[in-house]
């Protein structure tokens, strides 16, 4: 459900409140260019500085960045004159939480032509009320869980949230509550008896193993390759100097002769030990770098799921999660109706 009601004072003052930052950033962005103009471009050639080059770059990135900051004081000054918010009601189907990463070239100066890389994250939190999705701070994101009750107060143009409240269930019968949660409890510390591996687990516990093994030894290759070119050119004395060069395969060659022999020891053994859980929260991470993947928070922790499990799943269900006797790497996970969905990506 959606309305339009009046702001209020409150409101008012956390439009006014964002204000303040945006006014005062662009002094310290002019500076902080400034700055950067000086360092940056101080052993450069006279020829980049008499076309005139460098004067136009800077100004096109403050023109953009100037765009971009007008823009946003403008819409909060447009709520504020408007004096209405947009308050929505329902029901939190889902969360999403969005990486972007970017990366970026800075010429180091000089005539050497070097350059330096260096990338940044910004993280966009999403909740989706009544499969509408509203973008929302960190705060309320971490806060509201799926299944949730909510009323969102939003500004209409700057999409600033002005308030997120968690409606509480009314419970008729608070006995029924009490037994809710005790069962709860006797379940999560209920004893799950093991279970002998069918074709399926021996399938999962084997592609877990490589994959494992594939990155570490695509962790191993570089440092492998410079300790092998040094050793083969003759510079031994280097090797003494940057001995942790020695650290770093070595580290993962023991870990990854550890996971062998837990792969040969829960081959061998071929049983699997039950963990019982509840289902806390779920969400959907994405971003420009990396495909979707859909997250399960239970009481034994995060888990990457499938989607057809991820659908299946309600905040509070009970599930049991399934792993090997030895290691913490997670099989599958089983719902009380004995459907049992595996972890690991391929398998079936």
């Amino acid at each position: 459900m959606k309305e339009q009601l009046p702001l209020s004072p409150e409101d008012i003052g956390k439009l006014r409140k964002q204000l303040i930052p945006m006014l005062i950033f662009p002094f310290a962005v002019v500076a902080m260019f400034a700055v950067f103009y000086k360092l940056a471009f101080r052993n450069m050639d006279d020829s980049f500085f008499q076309d005139g080059i460098s004067e136009k770059i800077f100004m096109g990135f403050g023109v953009l960045f100037l765009s971009i900051l007008g823009y946003m004081v403008w819409t909060s000054v447009i709520d504020i004159k408007r004096g209405f918010k947009y308050r929505v009601t329902g029901v939190v189907t889902d969360k999403r939480l969005n990486v972007q990463t970017s990366s970026s070239h800075a010429s180091a100066g000089g005539r050497s032509g070097s350059s330096r890389t260096s990338s940044s994250t910004t993280r966009h939190y999403y909740l989706y009320i009544n499969d509408e999705e509203f973008s929302v701070d960190y705060k309320h994101y971490t806060w509201v869980k799926v299944g949730s009750n909510v009323v969102l107060d939003r500004a209409p143009k700057s999409r600033l949230t002005l308030s997120l409240t968690v409606l509480s269930k009314e419970v008729e019968d608070p006995q029924a509550s009490n037994d809710m949660r005790a069962e709860n409890i006797k379940f999560l510390e209920s004893q799950m008896q093991e279970e002998r591996f069918s074709e399926k687990d021996f399938e999962a516990l084997k592609k877990i193993f490589r994959a494992q093994t594939r990155k570490r030894l695509l962790f191993m290759l570089p440092f492998v390759v410079i300790v092998f070119g040094m050793i083969t050119n003759g510079l031994l004395g280097f090797l003494i100097v940057l001995f942790p060069l020695f650290v770093v395969p070595l580290w993962q060659g023991v870990s990854a002769m550890r996971r062998w022999g837990e792969y040969i020891r829960n081959k061998d053994y071929a049983h699997k030990r039950g963990v019982t859980a509840l289902v806390e929260d779920k969400l959907t991470v994405t971003g420009n770098r990396r495909r979707g993947v859909n997250k399960v928070i239970t009481t034994k922790g995060t888990l990457p799921v499938s989607t057809v499990l991820y659908d299946q799943l309600s905040v509070g269900e009970k599930v049991i999660i399934f792993f090997p006797k030895y290691g913490k790497q997670p099989l599958s996970m089983m719902k009380l109706n004995k459907e049992e969905f595996y972890l690991f990506k391929g398998t079936k």
